[in-house]
């Protein structure tokens, strides 16, 4: 009954705003040049907004970090929409569950918050790709991604022409809270300077949208980011963070020179940063910082969007990849509200100040709680599956195999995320095992041995050779590679897996089965074969190890994996993440209230090695908080 009530609560707000917005004069928004401002209904018009990303947070979680962010005191959103997330597989488009847009949109207008949507089609965000879909590169090879050739401009007709048509009822001038939308992310740092590409993006909107609604960009505020980043007939902002006054002048004066008129915006102010695998320290500027430049901006009448508002989680396989190393599962980006949506200090501290100012008419609400969160304490997991010993079973769980003369990657397999088998039978011996391009970490295996771990790149270490034992015609070579996340920036066409052909002491190694490893292929085989009643683990830990735990009251926790080495966490289905303590700084994965039950799975891929194991079980703690181990300087 409660549950009804809510929903019903839920739908009279909602319409009200809707109602308020379409049948008021608050239908329109405009630049007014003369004055330098916006104009919603014809009045000056200002907003100071977060940014939230919808596809790192569980739906259940929507409502409940929206009304955070109103409750700061901010009148907007900023969201990025993911190309990638909503077709996975070229052609196939979803709109449902966890990807429902069209909800949190909703969601956002109940809470009185307006919506800046970034829709891309490349978006950065840290995320896998930068949004666009991995199979524009299995579908064309060489295609020029983010540039007018027309391969990608096509792809990303065809994908404006599904998604803009669903926000156009949201739009402003329709009653809804989208009061902008941004073209393309920071264009100006890509190589390819292509003012054909974005013009014809910007026609693509106009067409569906409307020659009313206004475009923006948003670029780095130097020349050089700005000069190839904006378009004629597009609104220009810049991105930068906490600074001095004379450095806000300066880059405000850079948008003037593409704007001589017009409001001032900062679409990317960075309260905190994001973090790398293998990061050891992480450099943050003070809350004092922080609001000494908002409140700066603030007096010179601009428009401010704190970037990450709140961060969420990169589950799955969805990080993205800086060039040195991979994004960490947290996204939790030091922002005013923390992975789990917690208030941080930066969250008060922003609350306060938008509090103090008279001139600003969005009062900060009611100061929420914290959700609540358990330490569920120690669950021991037994492993189920070793996979030295037993490598073969990887293979025969998957449905996604291909035999070929020389290996093909991730992308010709048609197999976009985590993991693919490679394995052949030597037909000749040798000790030097090479493999030139490979993306992004390969476990090499002879006869179901360990042999050794290569690595593209991590940082500056680099291996692309591994010393072979026993390894003589007819004996058994299986490769597991390991994708971690596409490169963000800059966009390359990043394919993944075997790259180039397989050396053994020089010559090439032939007649390969590669087999991708799916994530529901992994959790059907742990549940088929975790009746086998045997713990006989690796010396080298690599493994498949599943337990189970009760959990009287459900709510947010933290999964402890001090002491392991690198793997893949799966909770009752779902797939939490990566973890790699061993190199920090994440040291816990984030495990929210609506991926738990009474009675709970766990499963977990151990890639290195297992930690705290005794007799016939390894252990893994669930506490009630995050750790990093990285140190704030």
């Amino acid at each position: 009954m409660k549950r009804f009530a809510a929903i019903l609560q839920y739908i009279f707000i909602c319409q009200k705003f809707f109602s308020h917005l379409a049948n008021s004069s608050h239908s329109s928004f405009a630049i007014d040049y003369q004055n330098d401002t916006f104009l919603l209904n014809g009045k000056p018009f200002r907003y100071i907004s977060g940014s939230i990303h919808y596809f790192r947070i569980p739906p259940y979680y929507w409502a409940d970090r929206l009304r955070r962010i109103r409750a700061a005191g901010l009148n907007a959103i900023q969201l990025y929409i993911p190309w990638n997330f909503h077709e996975v597989y070229n052609g196939r488009y979803l709109f449902n569950g966890k990807r429902n847009i069209k909800r949190f949109i909703e969601l956002a207008a109940s809470n009185e918050l307006f919506v800046l949507a970034r829709i891309g089609p490349y978006i950065c965000a840290e995320w896998e790709n930068g949004g666009l879909p991995w199979w524009l590169i299995h579908k064309y090879g060489n295609i020029h991604q983010r540039t007018s050739d027309k391969r990608f401009l096509k792809e990303v007709e065809l994908w404006f022409n599904v998604l803009l048509p669903i926000l156009n009822p949201y739009l402003l001038k329709n009653g809804g809270p989208i009061l902008m939308v941004q073209l393309e992310n920071e264009y100006g740092s890509h190589y390819a300077c292509d003012q054909i590409y974005l013009k014809r993006l910007s026609e693509i909107v106009r067409y569906h949208l409307g020659p009313d609604v206004i475009q923006y960009t948003t670029d780095g505020s130097a020349e050089s980011y700005l000069k190839c980043g904006t378009l004629a007939g597009v609104y220009p902002t810049i991105d930068f963070g906490p600074t001095t006054r004379q450095n806000v002048q300066t880059y405000f004066a850079m948008q003037r020179h593409y704007a001589p008129h017009g409001p001032l915006v900062n679409s990317e102010f960075y309260p905190g940063w994001l973090a790398i695998w293998g990061q050891k320290s992480q450099k943050l500027p003070s809350i004092t910082e922080i609001i000494d430049t908002a409140d700066y901006m603030y007096q010179l009448g601009a428009n401010i969007n704190f970037y990450m508002f709140h961060g969420g989680t990169n589950f799955g396989y969805w990080n993205g990849a800086e060039i040195t190393a991979p994004v960490i599962t947290s996204y939790d980006y030091s922002a005013p509200l923390t992975e789990a949506g917690d208030l941080t200090q930066k969250y008060m501290a922003i609350r306060n100040w938008l509090a103090s100012k008279s001139d600003w008419p969005h009062k900060p609400g009611d100061i929420p709680r914290d959700n609540l969160k358990i330490g569920y304490g120690s669950v021991k997991l037994k492993e189920i599956l070793p996979l030295g010993k037993h490598f073969w079973e990887l293979v025969t769980v998957s449905r996604y195999c291909q035999a070929t003369k020389y290996p093909i990657s991730f992308e010709q397999l048609d197999h976009p995320f985590g993991f693919v088998i490679y394995y052949t039978t030597l037909k000749f011996g040798g000790t030097n095992l090479t493999i030139p391009l490979m993306k992004d970490r390969s476990y090499v295996f002879i006869n179901n041995e360990l042999q050794g771990i290569l690595v593209n790149r991590f940082d500056s270490y680099w291996k692309h050779w591994v010393y072979l034992k026993d390894a003589r015609a007819s004996a058994t070579l299986g490769i597991l590679v390991e994708n971690q996340g596409r490169q963000t920036i800059p966009t390359i066409n990043d394919f993944k897996g075997i790259l180039t052909n397989i050396t053994l002491d020089g010559q090439i190694i032939d007649d390969w089965i590669q087999c991708g490893l799916h994530s529901k292929s992994i959790i059907s085989m742990a549940q088929r074969i975790s009746r086998w009643n045997y713990f006989s683990r690796n010396k080298n830990g690599l493994g498949l190890y599943m337990g189970h735990f009760y959990a009287n009251h459900l709510a947010d926790t933290f999964l402890n994996l001090s002491n392991w080495g690198k793997g893949q966490v799966f909770i009752n289905g779902h797939n939490i993440g990566r973890y790699w303590p061993s190199i920090g700084p994440q040291i816990t994965l984030y495990v929210p209230k609506p991926y738990l039950k009474h009675h709970n799975t766990v499963i977990m891929l151990e890639l290195e090695q297992p930690g705290n194991c005794q007799k016939q079980f390894c252990i893994i703690n669930f506490i009630d908080h995050p750790i990093f181990n990285f140190t704030e300087s």
